[in-house]
């Protein structure tokens, strides 16, 4: 009897004893998770430049290439009268060069513009620049005829200019009054990323508003001196134009401002490249720190690879490492280890009546950036109803036509041990240093590499007038090209393709009535390594 107690007493125990260990197993399962769950939200990156500079270019963006971006806001309705495109400051401004050379060599005279909104608009007192964006009402804006453009032009990455230099959102923004939802009733960058989403692109947003305490300080003198639109116009402070010194550089309360706007954009609408214009230096090295690491955080918390790049016109801001260098108008003269950007424009960066330059000239200046690990970003300019102009539109779909044909020698490439050989170079190296319409030859070649390394493209820039192409630096003398030829073919074409490499050059034929225009992409196999 006593037995049978005992073993009742210990298989009780036992009982007793299995349940608190589930229930302790539970209780810790149930913390790890929790714990898990607050770990998500917590910080990968510190706002710190060390912890900051562990951030690499995402692989989406090395493979992408081209992508286009738009200007498009109340300025609008003035550059469309051939004005400088600053419309913000020069519509204020009745000194003849407000801007030095050194730091803008395309520095506008701002005397005609001062009076010009005088004739269009009426006196600055009156009729400011809060006013201009109260009659900006794009009504023919269509968002999804924006991606379908600029997808049939073969981008991989698009979106819209989220704020100017103005202080104007063109998102629906609860952080400022000053947006585009409250006065127009449109929300630009959030129509244009599900539009652009839906065509399978990757999304950005461009954000030009680090600029902004130093754009309107001649409105002060004007409606800007009224308290009540600080908070469009800022406060204001002195200001210098030279590169130096700048005057009275932004106060806690202006940095606080354009972090909380740029952190909205960023929750809301989640870019997959964060693309900043000039003045991100000369904010304060704590604010940027804050962006960066808050922009890196929250692209963990949401799963995303993301892109940040930097404009440096004054000073070097960022680790190198920590972001994607951007050339306004410019590109380097040679391969860079890191992958880079060229932001330029169609035709103006607003809309201003200026012809787009060609398809054939974008073509050049894209093959020449890709061959030399970059990426092109091309501004498109609406017209103040929101429409995109028909030059600028031709040209787009003359892109995607020639990237149809021969886009597997500009997409997910690399660069090969050179990037160029023939006659034409750039002048120098950086920002506004481009060609506006087409310049390069057919002795001008550039190459690009599959990222497996077992496929060369010799990308000739110009229509050949013969039947012979001739790469100098392919010669066996050269040493560049050492690897087995299995096949070589023109990209486009059935014709079958003769070549021929002796120590001084490598020839390739090329057939009559080839199709396609502009450059012309020889594909090369070569024996797998």
């Amino acid at each position: 009897m006593k037995k049978k107690l005992w073993k009742g007493f210990i298989l009780c125990f036992t009982l007793i004893s299995f349940s608190l260990a589930g229930q302790n197993k539970s209780k810790q399962n149930i913390s790890e998770t929790k714990l898990k769950k607050e770990n998500v939200h917590q910080k990968v990156y510190k706002e710190e430049w060390p912890s900051i500079a562990r951030h690499t270019t995402p692989e989406w963006f090395r493979d992408a290439k081209f992508g286009i971006y738009t200007h498009f806001g109340p300025a609008v309705l003035a550059t469309q009268h051939k004005t400088t495109e600053w419309w913000g400051w020069a519509m204020y401004n009745t000194k003849a060069k407000y801007w030095t050379n050194a730091i803008r060599p395309d520095s506008p005279d701002t005397t005609r513009n001062f009076k010009l909104h005088q004739e269009l608009f009426g006196n600055q007192n009156e009729y400011g620049y809060k006013d201009l964006i109260m009659d900006f009402q794009p009504d023919k804006f269509d968002a999804e005829e924006w991606a379908d453009i600029f997808y049939k032009a073969g981008a991989k990455f698009s979106g819209p200019m989220g704020c100017h230099h103005d202080n104007f959102m063109l998102w629906d923004s609860e952080v400022t009054r000053w947006n585009m939802k409250r006065t127009a009733g449109i929300d630009v960058v959030g129509e244009l990323e599900q539009a652009i989403r839906a065509k399978d692109m990757k999304y950005l947003i461009t954000f030009h508003h680090a600029f902004s305490w130093w754009f309107f300080t001649e409105s002060h003198k004007y409606d800007g001196a009224n308290p009540e639109y600080y908070d469009l116009y800022c406060k204001p402070h002195t200001f210098s134009n030279d590169p130096d010194s700048f005057g009275e550089y932004p106060d806690a309360e202006y940095e606080d401002l354009w972090f909380r706007k740029l952190e909205e954009a960023a929750m809301k609408y989640k870019p997959d490249l964060f693309w900043f214009d000039m003045g991100l230096e000369l904010l304060s090295d704590d604010i940027r720190k804050k962006a960066y690491a808050r922009m890196l955080n929250l692209a963990e918390e949401n799963g995303q690879e993301i892109g940040i790049s930097y404009k440096t016109k004054f000073d070097i801001c960022i680790p190198p490492s920590a972001g994607i260098l951007d050339f306004e108008k410019g590109r380097s003269q040679s391969a860079r280890e890191d992958a880079w950007l060229t932001d330029t424009p169609l035709g103006g960066w607003f809309y201003n009546g200026r012809k787009s330059r060609s398809s054939e000239a974008i073509i050049e200046i894209l093959i020449d950036i890709v061959s030399k690990n970059g990426c092109l970003l091309l501004d498109v300019s609406p017209k103040p109803d929101g429409t995109i102009p028909d030059d600028q539109k031709e040209t787009l779909l003359g892109i995607g036509e020639w990237l149809k044909i021969n886009g597997e020698a500009i997409y997910n490439t690399r660069p090969w041990v050179i990037a160029e050989e023939g006659p034409t170079k750039l002048e120098k190296d950086g920002h506004f240093n481009e060609n506006w319409e087409a310049i390069y030859t057919e002795k001008d070649i550039r190459y690009t590499q599959s990222k497996d390394n077992n496929t060369l493209y010799v990308i000739v820039m110009d229509e050949p007038t013969t039947n012979t192409v001739v790469a100098k630096k392919l010669g066996a003398g050269f040493e560049y090209l050492t690897r087995k030829i299995e096949s070589i073919s023109l990209i486009g074409s059935d014709k079958n393709i003769e070549w021929k490499q002796n120590e001084t050059n490598m020839t390739f034929s090329f057939p009559d009535n080839t199709n396609g225009k502009h450059a012309f992409c020889y594909k090369i196999q070569l024996s797998p390594l």
